[in-house]
């Protein structure tokens, strides 16, 4: 018999807790965090700014995810200038209208649609299906400013590269939060089917309740982070993201450049206006047939 043999086949219990649920409280205040925290402020070096309190934006019974992070991009944006900006739900809904088929109001031609052809309920006389994160950010880069007056203006959004934890917190320092589409587990939620406060990989891997996808595909804005976690506002409250959570279910992720912080990066400013007039001169790469869902024209921004 081997002498280094003698433990059984691995064994899962779901109800054993888990080191991702406690990380909150291992952190030391005096190493490195940035953005939102889970006091409810907003902490950027010496200046602590207030999150006001105010109705979720998100998760309200309308597929607003994405309008719902990108005005809490903005919020992270108006914090980083001292100033307090609560979003409202009215405020994400008209963003949702500028950047997706969603309308509160069908009109007269949908009505007539309906006669013809009965829907199944309120979101499909809506048209509330969602949006995609990448052409949003498209309308909200436009020149033309589609979202002026709903959004700060924008100039470019970046892509974050596949599970490199230090972009996201770079681009969290430095642009004021990253916007990640995540294909959510199943496991977020607690056994009585409440959200979690802290969203973490179970032991068992993701399998089971915790299958990326098993839930629903979703947006949040992460807009701060510490040794140990990300944070993001998601149906009214602060979330703790385990690096291991965006590893695993984090399908996208960009950051989004503002006037505010190019002007004060000149070479920065420089090198994306040039990169952006080579890409919208540029024609479908040649290996890009077999992606094509990732082309969506000359023109990218």
């Amino acid at each position: 018999m081997d002498a280094l043999a003698g433990r059984l086949a691995a064994e899962t219990d779901i109800r054993t807790l888990q080191m991702g649920q406690y990380s909150g409280y291992l952190d030391d205040p005096v190493v490195a965090r940035h953005g939102l925290q889970p006091d409810g402020r907003f902490h950027l070096g010496d200046v602590l700014v207030d999150l006001p309190a105010g109705e979720p934006v998100g998760d309200v019974g309308f597929q607003n995810c994405v309008p719902a992070a990108m005005a809490l991009v903005a919020q992270s944006w108006y914090a980083a200038a001292k100033e307090q900006y609560n979003p409202t739900l009215e405020d994400t809904l008209k963003i949702y209208e500028k950047v997706s088929p969603f309308r509160r109001d069908p009109g007269p031609a949908a009505l007539a649609r309906a006669t013809v052809q009965p829907n199944s309920g309120h979101r499909e006389a809506h048209n509330d299906f969602g949006t995609s994160l990448l052409l949003a950010l498209k309308v909200w880069v436009h020149k033309e400013q589609p979202l002026a007056g709903l959004l700060p203006e924008a100039r470019s959004f970046l892509e974050i590269e596949p599970r490199n934890l230090e972009q996201l917190r770079d681009a969290v320092t430095r642009f004021g939060g990253v916007l990640v589409g995540l294909s959510l587990p199943q496991s977020i939620k607690d056994g009585s089917g409440v959200l979690r406060d802290s969203w973490y990989v179970p032991g068992y891997g993701p399998v089971y309740d915790a299958t990326p996808g098993s839930l629903s595909s979703h947006c949040v804005a992460i807009t701060g982070y510490s040794e140990r976690e990300f944070f993001c506002l998601s149906a009214g409250k602060i979330r703790r993201l385990s690096p291991e959570f965006l590893l695993t279910y984090v399908e996208e992720a960009y950051t989004v450049t503002s006037p505010v912080v190019l002007d004060g990066n000149p070479a920065l400013r420089d090198r994306i206006a040039a990169d952006l007039e080579d890409i919208r001169r540029i024609d479908r790469p040649a290996g890009m047939p077999a992606f094509n869902h990732r082309w969506r024209g000359g023109n990218i921004m």
